[in-house]
C-alpha cells in the first residue's frame, strides 16, 4: 500500500528528478508535450524510492542489533 505524503518535495527529490529526466530526453523517450507530467511522475518515483531505502536501512540495522 502506498502513503500518501502531503510534505514538499526536497531540492535532492527535484535534483534526481531532474537527472531521470534528462537521460531519457536524450534517449528520445519523451515528447515534449509530457514534460511536465513525466517530471511529476518522476518527483513522485523518487519520494517513494527514498521512503523505500529508508525502511530497508532501519530494517537492516534492527537485524544487526539482534545479532
Amino acid at each position: 500500500m502506498m502513503k500518501i505524503v502531503s510534505a514538499p518535495y526536497t531540492r535532492a527529490h527535484s535534483f534526481r528528478a531532474l537527472k531521470r529526466l534528462h537521460k531519457a530526453i536524450i534517449r528520445n523517450q519523451v515528447l515534449n508535450s509530457d514534460l511536465h507530467k513525466l517530471y511529476q511522475a518522476m518527483l513522485h518515483l523518487e519520494r517513494y524510492v527514498e521512503r523505500l531505502n529508508r525502511k530497508s536501512h532501519k530494517n537492516r540495522s534492527a537485524q544487526r542489533a539482534k545479532a
